[in-house]
């Protein structure tokens, strides 16, 4: 594979360069604010439900204008944006989930997040532990290890805050591969190589070919990582490593998590994150919630395949971002299959 020694465009930045920056913000103005809300009231009015939003239902006169370079700065920029001041205050969460909705509409097609099928899912602690039965790691108040999600764009957006923690953390993994390029390129080929995944929490599932962590097509450098499932497969004897192979992810672990790399942000009530999964791994910290139920930390998440900008990917090697098919319905009481995701 004739990979490029290192990738020069946007999408390879550092957290620590664009930590004092405003560059990656944008703030909705007022105008901005009523195309939504009006948006939104009309869907009510012609009885709509929320997953019922196409584009065209959604109409948003100067802010889709605005959606558009977005769209361009998440998939052939720098690879992530923070939308400042979506009054969710004002809303109750089946109207800003239906504004959130349609905002995604105008960035991509919906995809299924989990094999119910559900398109726009809720990210708060159930009580639940990871490692105690079939669950997924936003469904707890654990931290989350740097990694990707099963489609192009992943969109967050902050409901409610939690008491303390959960502190939102995103670096580039294109940076990261400029660095392992250039100081541990004996790294790269076990990257490519891929490892096996397996999930404790989905009755031990695993994959019987190796994922590729980096994959390089014309020169674009694409990512795709599981930590967690990762080591599962070490964990449970699906998969035995050499040394470099386990280096590779130490090196690549230390990297993700380096100050000066990574990003940290604390979500507020009304801010939406997009982030390009192929360009930006993303984490989050342990929170505590505030004793009340109705205060509880509550995130809404959007996975998002993107119209036109498709990136180029090898698919036999990329074949899971495309989001979770739908094979189960939840009131039926049928058990998960073995889906390998986080």
């Amino acid at each position: 594979m004739n990979a490029p020694l290192t990738v020069n465009d946007a999408s390879a930045w550092k957290g620590g360069d664009l930590a004092n920056e405003s560059r990656w913000r944008f703030t909705l103005t007022a105008s901005h604010l009523k195309e939504v809300e009006d948006a939104a009231r009309q869907c009510v009015a012609r009885g709509l439900a929320w997953s019922d939003i196409k584009r065209a239902d959604f109409p948003l006169p100067t802010l889709g204008a605005e959606i558009r370079q977005w769209e361009s700065e998440i998939n052939l920029g720098r690879g992530f944006l923070l939308v400042n001041g979506l009054r969710v205050e004002h809303f109750d969460n089946e109207q800003v989930r239906m504004m959130f909705w349609g905002i995604g509409t105008h960035l991509g097609v919906p995809l299924s997040q989990n094999s119910y099928g559900e398109m726009l899912g809720d990210v708060y602690d159930e009580g639940v532990k990871m490692g105690t039965g079939r669950v997924r790691g936003y469904r707890t108040n654990q931290q989350l290890l740097f990694h990707t999600d099963r489609c192009d764009i992943v969109g967050l957006l902050c409901m409610q805050q939690s008491q303390s923690g959960g502190m939102s953390s995103i670096v580039s993994s294109t940076a990261i591969y400029n660095e392992i390029a250039r100081n541990h390129p004996e790294y790269l080929a076990p990257l490519y190589n891929g490892y096996l995944h397996a999930n404790m929490e989905e009755g031990g599932a695993f994959t019987t070919y190796r994922v590729p962590v980096y994959d390089v097509v014309d020169g674009v450098v694409s990512c795709r990582i599981l930590r967690n499932t990762i080591e599962n497969a070490r964990k449970m004897g699906h998969a035995k490593y050499s040394q470099l192979e386990t280096d590779a992810l130490a090196y690549m672990d230390s990297l993700a998590n380096r100050q000066d790399m990574r990003l940290d942000m604390m979500l507020e009530r009304g801010d939406m994150q997009f982030i390009n999964n192929y360009t930006t791994l993303h984490a989050r910290t342990e929170f505590v919630d505030f004793p009340q139920p109705e205060k509880r930390r509550h995130m809404a998440r959007l996975w998002l395949k993107t119209f036109d900008t498709p990136r180029r990917v090898s698919p036999e090697k990329f074949t899971d971002y495309h989001g979770v098919e739908k094979t189960l319905d939840r009131k039926a009481g049928v058990d998960a299959p073995r889906e390998i995701h986080g």
